[in-house]
């Protein structure tokens, strides 16, 4: 039997890619996000396809009558694992689409923050040519300390390496062959923060690592750049604004932020999201965007054409096999 699927939160590029395709799936599009404004939608379907902006929590899983959530991401911290299991729902991921693809990004942004690059680039749009305030620093043999040393983690070490920088990780599940091969060393995760030049962020969102960098973590750093293209609760935000403001942060490279639901919203509209975001964190997403010691991109660290093309590849054998579950 074709299994009848809703892909949520669809994007024109995979709007063209299942144009050129054949699959066993009937298909579905909905431009909107899944949650439990849409969850209606989801009736009557037997999976469904969803990004990060949806919001797969208990009440939308118990309203959906389907066998497979099959999120098109790494991170799946926007789906209730523990109602789905207990609904017998199998939640799938994608683990290895954009491995590369973010660890890319992770350069670009420790880049922009290292040699200026937004400020040189607005600064002859403004009509000036010259090199007023736009000094940066070397990577080589700056110390890199890398958290969360997965397959993300790894590509951003590979990188770090050409570099010739020394990287430092930390991981409570280290992989000691890896370091072996690419000569980089586990220490805890406070000497990582005393050591480093540059730390930047590789770990899934959890209970465990939810505000893994907060005030406490700040108080160690001294003159740090913090790069984090992993899940914006893994940095308070308030205190990182602390942190730039005493200099024990010198700038950071952000592709996410905490309660980003809240930031393509209209201002206007604030009062209607106390449900579903905190305003008081979004008020400081929005102070961390207007600084010139911060470079924030919109979650954009996955989105390449090899990475997409990936993704959707794997996101279709996750619905017809059930590959890549995360939650049995």
């Amino acid at each position: 039997m074709t299994r009848k699927v809703a892909w949520f939160d669809v994007s024109g590029f995979e709007k063209n890619f299942f144009k050129e395709i054949d699959t066993d799936l009937t298909i579905t599009f909905f431009e909107q996000p899944l949650n439990e404004k849409t969850a209606e939608l989801a009736k009557g379907f037997d999976a469904v396809s969803v990004f990060i902006n949806s919001d797969v929590n208990e009440k939308v899983l118990k309203e959906i009558d389907v066998d497979i959530v099959a999120c098109r991401s790494t991170g799946f911290d926007h789906v209730d694992i523990e109602t789905a299991e207990k609904l017998g729902i199998t939640v799938c991921n994608v683990p290895e689409y954009s491995s590369n693809t973010v660890a890319e990004h992770t350069f670009a942004l420790m880049l922009s923050v290292s040699r200026k690059i937004y400020d040189a680039i607005n600064k002859v749009k403004d009509g000036t040519f010259d090199h007023e305030g736009l000094r940066g620093f070397d990577l080589k043999e700056k110390t890199l300390g890398v958290i969360g040393t997965g397959s993300i983690g790894l590509n951003a070490i590979r990188i770090a390496n050409g570099f010739q920088m020394e990287v430092v990780a930390y991981d409570p599940f280290p992989k000691h062959e890896e370091s072996k091969k690419l000569g980089f060393e586990y220490v805890e995760l406070n000497e990582l923060l005393e050591r480093s030049d540059i730390v930047s962020l590789h770990c899934p969102l959890n209970k465990h690592t939810e505000h893994i960098i907060s005030e406490e973590e700040f108080e160690i750093m001294e003159e740090v750049v913090l790069i984090n293209t992993s899940r914006g609760g893994l940095v308070d935000t308030e205190a990182l604004i602390k942190a730039l403001d005493d200099g024990s942060i010198l700038g950071a490279g952000l592709d996410v932020l905490e309660d980003e639901c809240g930031l393509s919203d209209d201002i206007d509209y604030l009062g209607e999201m106390e449900d579903k975001c905190d305003l008081q964190t979004i008020l400081h997403d929005h102070i961390l965007i207007k600084r010139e010691d911060v470079v924030v991109t919109p979650h954009n660290a996955f989105n390449s054409e090899e990475a997409l093309t990936r993704l959707v590849e794997s996101t279709i054998d996750n619905l017809k096999e059930e590959k890549n579950p995360v939650n049995l």
